[in-house]
C-alpha cells in the first residue's frame, strides 16, 4: 500500500527510527509498509499533506483590485474553475498527472475552509548524456500557490523571476478580466525586520552576504555548524575590521540565511529549517523541501514583525513597492 508521493525519504526514515522500525539499507517502500503495519498510517498521511504543496520559495502578494465576485471565496473560486473547464469536480481534493506540455496546467486543488491550495505543472526540458549522444528530455516542474480569501492574500511559492508569470496565470483563471494584471508584493523585509523575524523563530544567522562599495563587490560570511553569526565574536571582529581598518561600510546587506529546528507536534520528529531572507528583492527562499507547518511559522513571524509589532509601536511598515 503506497500512500507517499511528496514526502522526502529523510522524514520517513526519521519516523521509522522514532518508532523503532528498521530503516537502514532498506527500500523506502518496505519501511513505509512496516509503518502502516505498526499502526502509523495516519502519521504518514499527515506528512504527505504537509509536503503536498511544498516549494522552495515564498512571496506574499496582493492584487491591486479586489477579487472578482466569481472568485471572492474559496467555494466560488472552485465553482469558477469547474465552470471554465480548468478542473473537474471529481478532481477537487486530489492530485493528478495531466499530459505534459509547456503551458501551465493545474494538477491539484485542495480546499481548506476559505483557503485554496493549487499545484501547477508545466513541462520543462533538460539535456542528458547517453553514451556519446545528448538527449533532450521533458520533465514535470511543479509550482504551488496558496490563496487566502479572507485577507485576499496570495502565496507564490516560486522563484523570484517567475512571480509575474504565475501571478498572471492565477489572476486570469480567477476572472480578473484582460491584462495587464496588477499586483504588488507584501513580503519586503528590512534588516531590522530580519533580525526580529529570526528572533521570533529562535533562528540563528547561518550566513549573510554584504555589498561592499569597492573592487571586491560583495562578501559572504558563513558560520560553521550551529554557529549563530549574530553572537559570534569572530564575525563581529571581521565586520569591525572592514569598517574601521579598511574604512568601508558594511550596512548594505543583500540577504540573510537563518536556521532553526522545529519539532512537529503531530508526528514528533525534528524538522530542520533553513531559509533565506532576500532584503533586496523581497520574499523568502527555503534551502530544502519544506513542510506546510514551517511555511506557517515563517509567515506568522513575518506578519507579527511587519504588521502587528509595528502597529503596537506606531511605526509604518516599509513600502513593498
Amino acid at each position: 500500500m503506497h500512500i507517499i508521493e511528496n514526502v522526502p525519504v529523510t522524514y520517513i526514515r526519521k519516523l521509522a527510527m522514532q518508532n523503532k522500525i528498521k530503516h537502514r539499507s532498506r527500500d523506502i517502500e518496505d519501511v513505509e509498509q512496516d509503518l502502516i503495519d505498526e499502526g502509523h498510517e495516519s502519521k504518514l498521511r499527515y506528512l504527505e499533506s504537509q509536503f503536498a504543496f511544498a516549494g522552495s520559495n515564498l512571496t506574499l502578494i496582493k492584487t491591486e483590485k479586489e477579487f472578482p465576485h466569481t472568485s471572492n471565496t474559496s467555494a466560488n473560486f472552485i465553482k469558477t474553475l469547474i465552470k471554465n473547464g480548468y478542473v473537474k469536480g471529481s478532481q477537487i481534493g486530489t492530485e493528478w498527472e495531466p499530459r505534459l506540455k509547456p503551458e501551465i496546467q493545474i494538477c491539484s486543488v485542495v480546499q481548506d475552509e476559505n483557503d485554496v491550495y493549487i499545484k501547477l505543472v508545466e513541462e520543462k526540458k533538460t539535456v542528458r548524456k547517453r553514451g556519446y549522444s545528448n538527449n533532450v528530455e521533458g520533465y514535470a516542474s511543479h509550482t504551488p500557490i496558496v490563496i487566502h480569501f479572507n485577507d485576499q492574500v496570495i502565496e507564490l511559492r516560486c522563484a523570484y523571476n517567475d512571480r509575474n508569470k504565475y501571478a498572471e496565470f492565477l489572476m486570469k483563471i480567477m476572472g480578473f478580466g484582460t491584462p495587464p494584471y496588477k499586483w504588488f508584493p507584501l513580503s519586503k523585509v528590512t534588516k531590522e525586520d530580519a533580525v526580529k523575524i529570526s528572533k521570533k523563530l529562535s533562528a540563528g544567522l547561518k550566513s549573510t552576504e554584504i555589498a561592499i562599495p569597492s573592487s571586491v563587490g560583495q562578501l559572504r560570511f558563513t558560520g560553521k555548524n550551529k554557529i549563530d553569526l549574530r553572537s559570534d565574536q569572530t564575525y563581529e571582529k571581521l565586520i569591525s575590521a572592514i569598517e574601521n581598518d579598511v574604512g568601508l561600510p558594511t550596512n548594505d546587506t543583500m540577504d540573510e540565511i537563518c536556521e532553526f529546528t522545529f519539532t512537529d507536534p503531530v508526528v514528533g520528529i525534528e524538522i530542520p529549517a533553513s531559509f533565506e531572507i532576500n532584503l533586496k528583492n523581497g520574499g523568502f527562499k527555503f534551502k530544502n523541501k519544506t513542510p506546510e507547518i514551517i511555511y506557517e511559522q515563517v509567515i506568522e513571524a513575518f506578519i507579527f514583525v511587519h504588521y502587528i509589532d509595528k502597529d503596537k509601536s506606531g511605526s509604518t511598515p516599509a513600502s513593498s513597492e
